[in-house]
């Protein structure tokens, strides 16, 4: 008796059991029901559900394979796609039910580069795709996707890199069944949850392989469900519907391929064969293309089943078709069935053929005082203390998720931000007061700083092949007065650069020749005999060939030619040597002679290093010669060379028109100005046509990232202000200023189409610039505006034009503050009497500018002490802008 009473006491608390498989896809949807079920259920249940894919769920819902045969190895199944026919017809007797529970997309993603297609979506049709899944289509290149993206623009044709799933997969039957039916001319094959792939496809395993290949490998192309491929930040293709709008499934109406389906869907849930049942490529212009039903299997007839299992079975149906499990249902990426289908499957969960005397389970939603504390009763009033928690911890983390927003824009607000670059030496001081400028302009701190190290070095710390990790750029942008050399570029990789020229300058060619040896006339030299000294051919300035071009040159025989050239690569070397080899190629390249930034020289040669190595090697040494930026040149005072230009005109820098060399090649037919994110190693400005052209002029570029989208948002809103400022009508007058000249405005037009180009960060703030007032407008934090000033700027201003005028012999029109300087009399100025003080009162007039700049550079340096903004790290949290790795500091993108 005792044995009996255990053993029912046992059975009275054996839990209810009820176990299903098949699609991934809703998993969690299921584990989370199954979850409050549990634990609002007065008696204990036991729910689980294996996520084995959908074919996988068909097949142990038929159980072909089980002992006793066609014996389901589970009580449900669920699928992403119906029942195949084979699957369905292997049911024989056995009336099974299609119980759609929820719309889902299939979605297609890619890794082709954003900076790639300017920002846009990369569009393609049904055609186009199902040819790039069946490997007829290799290349991102390829003129039909072109022809559907206009802005792409993808250099080195890269071989498109498909990738699908191993196994049967609901995916891919959705994503090829889709091709069949929307271009059946190029989907030939059969489709299904498994195809026969190209060769060239890449194999993965489940959607976490696909997910994994599509993000680690630039150029790929691959399905997945699209709240997976969204969730994982992949970058989705814009599909062409069946209404000929391009959508994708983060814009488009999932659920409404389901509205259009609903009144062709087999009227007899139980009977019917529904394996021709599909959303795809459905009517409407927002209808999603790859839409797909989720299912779940259901045999109609459970009078066999355990009556608890059946009723648990039919409860758990119930639950995801109710409001709550809807809702459930779009919190992990599905949308919610439209009420027509909604209602269509409820209808089929009352068909089932339940066991007799059945205990049907209910639901409590509102309290039912005595009803709500039955056995059979799922009561919203009862909870789990982890799903309490569970709630609890939810509501935390979105109170936390809002306070660390709040926190990240305060400490953003307070932080300083930051930009860096590093690159040739040329428009260095005109970065630098630049960045002055913007400094004393901004309302938020900002730190910028310029590093003046060369071309060559520019270019190698903007490919960082040696920092940590390998190919990170050293700092946000470089800059260089020759493009990217052909091997740095190809070490890019699969990281995009644009050319953005901002000025153009000269390299000329200066001496120390005493000027009463030459009749104070400039030494003429066409380009072979140049070629000729600088290649060691030639070495005293009384050679012949020198003066038979220069009969007004008179040095002491045998006076030897004193050769100086940069130690370290440059870009002067690389102009002068470039320039060399295209107006004298017989007495440069054909004579073994080599061109770049760094190249070998005749021995017994001068090495110095940097400009101002070759600026003192010059003052310092009669009869010496050697290349500089032209501008650095005539502020040193020496004399230079006059070359002979492509029209056969000699002239100087100091007399040429810089600027004429940049129009004669944007007019050139072909233009020799390739697209901006393509290797520009080729370009130069070298001997160009014109009377007035100087034959050594050379575009000075920035070096940027086309894809910014990783880079720290303030960063990348500086570099854009940065760029925008030097291109504007300010920046290209201030070029002038340090021997520079403006960009033709062709020149222009092209650079703004390039900026347009790249990808920026998507919330990034874009500087304004004030130049007139504007009220309230111009205090803003991304406003940089003029009427923002340091006082050290002001008083530099005043500086220079009391400078100017001193040097006009005028009176200064007001005195700088703290520095007072005499006004210069007429005997100062030669206007007066001849006894000799007017010499006196110069030289007094001349000290007192002396000592005004002095005493003004004095107040300056103490001021810009005073008031310059301290370094302080600028942080995306939780990633620092710059990292402090070692030997570098690679930018955090």
């Amino acid at each position: 008796m005792f044995a009996t009473l255990a053993k029912l006491a046992l059975a009275a608390t054996d839990p209810i059991e009820l176990h299903g498989s098949g699609t991934t896809n809703p998993s969690k949807l299921y584990w989370q029901a199954m979850d409050l079920m549990m634990a609002r259920a007065k008696i204990p249940l036991h729910m689980t559900y294996r996520a084995v894919g959908s074919s996988t769920g068909q097949a142990e819902f038929v159980g072909a394979s089980n002992t006793p045969a066609g014996t389901p190895y589970t009580h449900f199944g669920s699928g992403d796609i119906p029942m195949t026919t084979a699957n369905f017809d292997a049911l024989g007797a056995a009336k099974m039910l299609h119980i759609p529970f929820a719309v889902s997309a299939i979605a297609i993603f890619h890794s082709v580069p954003a900076a790639d297609n300017a920002g846009q979506p990369l569009n393609l049709d049904a055609c186009t795709l199902a040819k790039i899944f069946r490997g007829k289509i290799a290349s991102w290149e390829d003129a039909a996707i072109k022809a559907l993206n206009p802005s792409l623009k993808i250099s080195g044709a890269p071989a498109i890199k498909l990738a699908h799933r191993t196994y049967g997969s609901s995916s891919t039957a959705g994503t090829t069944e889709y091709l069949k039916t929307a271009c059946p001319t190029e989907w030939e094959i059969d489709a299904g949850s498994t195809v026969d792939w190209p060769a060239t496809g890449n194999a993965v395993e489940g959607s976490g392989g696909m997910t994994t290949f599509i993000r680690d490998n630039a150029y790929a192309i691959g399905y997945l469900d699209a709240g997976h491929g969204t969730s994982e930040g992949l970058s989705e293709v814009a599909l062409t519907n069946a209404a000929g709008k391009k959508v994708t499934s983060t814009d488009a109406d999932i659920g409404e391929a389901a509205n259009q389906k609903v009144s062709s869907m087999p009227a007899d849930a139980t009977s019917a064969d529904w394996s021709n049942v599909n959303l795809y490529n459905m009517p409407g212009d927002t209808t999603w293309p790859i839409a797909v039903m989720s299912y779940l299997y259901v045999r109609q007839e459970l009078s066999a089943m355990n009556p608890g299992t059946a009723s648990l079975l039919r409860a758990f149906l119930n639950m995801i078709l109710s409001e709550e499990g809807q809702e459930l249902a779009t919190g992990f990426g599905f949308a919610g069935l439209p009420s027509t289908v909604l209602e269509k499957s409820k209808a089929a969960v009352g068909q089932l053929t339940m066991p007799a005397g059945v205990t049907e389970f209910t639901f409590e939603t509102g309290t039912q005082a005595g009803t709500g504390a039955g056995e059979y009763v799922i009561s919203g009033k009862r909870r789990s203390f982890a799903e309490y928690e569970r709630s609890v911890f939810d509501g935390r983390i979105q109170d936390l998720q809002a306070k660390v927003t709040m926190l990240e824009e305060q400490l953003e607000k307070s932080s300083v931000f930051e930009l860096h670059g590093s690159g040739t030496t040329n428009p260095s001081k005109f970065f630098w007061q630049t960045m002055d400028l913007f400094e004393d302009r901004s309302r938020h701190p900002i730190y910028m700083t310029y590093r003046g190290v060369g071309s060559s070095t520019g270019q190698a710390e903007f490919v960082g092949e040696t920092n940590v990790p390998a190919n990170t750029a050293f700092n946000h942008f470089g800059s260089g007065d020759i493009p990217m050399s052909a091997a740095n570029f190809a070490k890019l990789g699969d990281r995009k650069m644009v050319h953005i020229p901002f000025a153009v300058g000269a390299i000329a060619i200066f001496h120390s020749v005493p000027a009463a040896q030459r009749d104070n006339k400039a030494i003429d030299l066409e380009p072979c005999l140049l070629a000729k000294i600088f290649a060691g051919t030639i070495t005293e300035w009384d050679h012949p060939d020198i003066k038979a071009a220069n009969t007004h040159l008179a040095v002491p025989a045998g006076t030897k030619i004193k050769v100086a050239h940069r130690k370290e690569g440059s870009s002067s070397t690389s102009g002068t040597t470039e320039y060399l080899d295209t107006a004298c190629k017989a007495e440069w390249s054909d004579k073994g002679k080599t061109t770049g930034s760094t190249v070998e020289w005749a021995a017994g040669m001068n090495e110095v290093q940097g400009s101002g190595g070759m600026a003192s090697f010059i003052a310092a040494n009669e009869y010496a010669i050697g290349y500089l930026d032209a501008g650095h040149g005539q502020s040193e005072g020496f004399a230079e060379v006059a070359l002979r230009n492509k029209d056969d005109v000699f002239i100087t820098s100091a007399e040429a028109n810089i600027g004429a060399a940049a129009t004669s090649a944007l007019g050139a037919e072909p233009s020799p100005i390739p697209a901006a994110d393509a290797d520009w190693s080729a370009v130069n400005l070298y001997d160009m046509t014109g009377p007035k052209t100087w034959p050594i002029t050379m575009f000075s570029y920035f070096y940027v990232e086309k894809d910014m989208s990783r880079m720290h948002r303030r960063t990348a809103a500086l570099l854009h202000a940065f760029i925008t400022y030097t291109l504007s009508a300010e920046g290209q007058t201030a070029l002038t200023e340090f021997a520079f000249s403006k960009l033709p405005s062709e020149m222009l037009t092209y650079n703004t189409a390039t900026i347009a180009t790249i990808t920026w960060p998507a919330n990034m703030e874009m500087y304004e610039f004030e130049i007139d007032t504007q009220r309230g407008h111009g205090s803003r934090e991304h406003v940089l505006s003029v009427k923002r000033r340091s006082f050290t700027e002001y008083q530099q201003d005043a500086l220079h034009t009391q400078i100017a005028a001193l040097q006009a012999g005028e009176c200064p029109p007001a005195r700088v503050e703290y520095v007072d300087v005499a006004c210069p009399t007429a005997a100062a100025t030669g206007s007066g009497g001849g006894d000799g003080d007017g010499d006196s009162a110069s030289t007094i007039a001349v000290i007192g500018l002396i000592v005004a700049v002095l005493a003004l550079l004095g107040a300056g340096f103490a001021v810009f002490k005073a008031t310059k903004k301290p370094y302080a790290p600028q942080r995306d949290s939780p990633t620092p802008a710059i990292e402090g790795n070692v030997p570098g500091n690679p930018i955090s993108t």
